[in-house]
């Protein structure tokens, strides 16, 4: 009888730990979140700002005392930025941007921009807003990371 009852906690460790299998394999899964990554070049030449929806962008900019006066959207994706492997975004200049998840917390990622020759910044995303980072210069103005959550 003795047997029994040990074959029976047997077959409950071996239960509990099937149970247990499916979260340890979840928690070492990738995390990703879905980021929009839009390249604009500004510059003082000109004044066209292509697409409109950018006036938003030029707005925000001349509250800053940022004298562009031109924006053009040069390209425009929707990501899935991990936190295992950095995620690529080629710019027009030639180099490429470098996005990376740090972590999930309420809702906020914190994701890792690593562009050449500019500091590396770990930035917040939330399910709003944008955040604007110098990518370098371009055919004589300066082009500019846009990161926002994907619109619907």
């Amino acid at each position: 009888m003795r047997t029994h009852v040990t074959s029976g906690r047997v077959l409950l460790a071996v239960l509990g730990l099937g149970l247990l299998m499916p979260l340890v394999a979840r928690a070492q899964e990738e995390q990703k979140v879905r980021v929009q990554a839009e390249v604009v070049l500004a510059s003082r030449k000109g004044s066209e700002v292509e697409p409109p929806e950018l006036v938003k962008m030029k707005e925000q900019f001349e509250k800053q005392n940022f004298n562009f006066t031109s924006f053009k959207r040069v390209s425009m994706e929707v990501l899935e930025v991990g936190d295992k492997k950095p995620v690529e975004v080629k710019l027009p200049n030639g180099s490429n941007a470098s996005l990376q998840l740090l972590g999930m917390k309420d809702g906020i990622a914190t994701v890792r921009v690593a562009i050449p020759r500019q500091p590396t910044l770990d930035v917040e995303l939330g399910r709003q807003g944008a955040v604007y980072q110098k990518a370098g210069k371009h055919v004589g103005g300066e082009l500019i990371l846009v990161l926002s959550p994907p619109s619907r």
